[in-house]
């Protein structure tokens, strides 16, 4: 296969440098063929181009990452996207790969091995659609069927693109086999979908939304009219008559739902969490029920148990509130126990879930909070644990929790590993010591806290920690003292230019270290040498 095009989208002209430095790009097989700054460059860039791969940021001015996707969709530009997010916008990252996205990577956390595993996937996906678009798919294919026009018309129904009108026009061609009558709509989310997808390639995942939709025709009644609209690999829609009652009975919806559990489970060894909307009175309540089985899902996000919701809107006003907070002390006291070994950690970690359970918050306010628990963790230790068995970071972990006892858990099994990890290590000299030699030795380069923190093995907010704690000052502090010092050293020799003692020492502006040497001096480099 030949090279594939990339175009990298970002308002950061560093972030833009830092990808495409970060991997020789040849060698995995892709050509960079351009950047843009915001959406809208992007697709003039696209339009010219053709990129197999867009990778792009969410967060962007004029035109954000979302909004080119939906763009570049609707112009059928076809290619494939990968997000670049930062940790507050997982919830657009998660929107973005319910838009097509193949994957995303987290800024803050992107290292040349998970950017290598991401481009990895987008090459096994190329291959496919190449493969159908040169007409290896057999003919009659799944996007030219009387199903993809029928799916794709419901969805632009739920987006509210759509009226109860254009259904109606269309539901004799379409072979739809609702009325404009009384309906329920149920959201069905496979659990822990991340690990499964990892194991698939397009084809695949096709052969699995087939599996799903497939199991969902032949469980549930025949006695009611129904359709099943496939969103995504992850997300289902099945849309169910509610018959002469005209509303849900939910003895019924138990009972389908528990066959559909089994059957899954069964079949094809997975769970699903699945929201039921109130009833909607025809289709145009479609764009409502949906939402509404939307909060019904977010709620299980909570709970534990059978894996069904009903939307009830006193729950979605429990859970509306996000001022849920935790005080300095008590994190000062949990960074305590977690240095010290106590049990009083894991002790605090479960009682922050009990105060989430009883006082209520919203999933991404539990989520953050979690994220602010393990940002503790991770200062208090040196080293960390490499990726879990699914080759997963633990902050990727957090981002595809979908239950909070499941984000409970992935935060303590990693505070167990950390420790686990810490008490195996033995080192004669401490981090600081490490770290004060390697700033002797290389003071005169262009170095920093987290490039001696790389050299030495050992994480950049623990290293600031504790060499603040044993030298008394914090790294930046310490280098630019040497550096003055060893300046003034220099300075002494007569025939060694300002500009060239500012080099020697680090310092390739050399108005920038006369302003800092007079700062700290009280004086400029000349007047010192006179």
């Amino acid at each position: 296969m030949s090279m594939l095009g990339v175009l990298i989208v970002d308002d950061e002209l560093l972030m833009r440098i830092g990808l495409k430095s970060i991997i020789q790009w040849e060698d995995e097989g892709f050509t960079v063929l351009g950047e843009a700054a915001n959406g809208r460059e992007a697709l003039e860039l696209a339009g010219t181009y053709l990129p197999d791969l867009i990778i792009t940021d969410i967060k962007m001015p004029v035109m954000d990452g979302l909004e080119l996707i939906r763009e570049a969709r609707r112009m059928d530009m076809g290619g494939q996207f990968v997000i670049l997010s930062c940790l507050e916008e997982f919830r657009y990252a998660q929107e973005a790969v319910r838009l097509g996205a193949t994957d995303y990577l987290i800024k803050s956390d992107m290292k040349p091995a998970q950017l290598r595993r991401v481009l990895d996937i987008v090459r096994k996906r190329a291959v496919h659609l190449s493969r159908s678009r040169s007409g290896e798919m057999p003919p009659g294919s799944y996007k030219e069927s009387i199903e993809y026009l029928k799916e794709t018309l419901f969805k632009e129904l739920i987006s509210g693109f759509k009226s109860a009108g254009d259904v109606l026009t269309s539901r004799e061609s379409l072979r739809i086999s609702l009325t404009d009558e009384p309906m329920v709509l149920m959201k069905l989310r496979i659990n822990h979908f991340e690990q499964l997808r990892r194991k698939y390639v397009e084809q695949d995942e096709k052969l699995l939304r087939y599996s799903v939709a497939n199991i969902l025709e032949e469980i549930l009644p025949r006695k009611r009219a129904k359709e099943i609209i496939v969103m995504n690999s992850a997300e289902y829609v099945l849309l169910l008559d509610l018959g002469q009652e005209g509303r849900i009975v939910r003895g019924d919806i138990e009972r389908a739902v528990a066959k559909i559990q089994t059957a899954m489970k069964d079949f094809l060894k997975l769970t699903m969490s699945i929201g039921v909307s109130g009833p909607a009175p025809g289709f145009d309540g479609l764009k409502r029920a949906y939402q509404e089985a939307d909060t019904a899902l977010d709620a299980l996000f909570f709970e534990s148990g059978t894996g069904l919701s009903f939307y009830d809107k006193t729950r979605s006003r429990q859970r509306s509130g996000d001022q849920l907070s935790i005080d300095r002390s008590a994190m000062r006291k949990f960074r305590q126990d977690t240095e010290s070994g106590s049990e009083g950690a894991i002790a605090f970690l479960n009682s922050l879930k009990d105060k989430i359970l009883l006082e209520g918050c919203t999933k991404q306010t539990a989520r953050s909070i979690y994220i602010r628990m393990l940002t503790a963790i991770l200062s208090c230790f040196p080293a960390l644990p490499e990726p879990n068995e699914a080759g997963l970071t633990v902050y990727e972990s957090i981002l595809h929790e979908e239950s909070l006892e499941g984000l409970h858990q992935t935060v303590a099994d990693y505070l167990k590993r950390c420790r686990a990890q810490m008490s195996g290590r033995e080192s004669s000299r401490s981090y600081a010591e490490q770290a004060s030699e390697l700033i002797m030795q290389l003071y005169a380069e262009d170095i920093s806290l987290q490039s001696v923190a790389d050299r030495i093995n050992v994480n950049a907010s623990y290293l600031s920690r504790v060499f603040k704690q044993e030298t008394g000052e914090n790294f930046v502090s310490f280098l630019t003292r040497l550096r003055m010092e060893k300046a003034k050293h220099m300075l002494k020799e007569k025939n060694v230019k300002v500009y060239e003692v500012a080099e020697r020492v680090g310092y390739p502006n050399t108005a920038y270290f006369s302003k800092l040497f007079k700062k700290l001096c009280g004086m400029s480099p000349e007047e010192y040498r006179g």
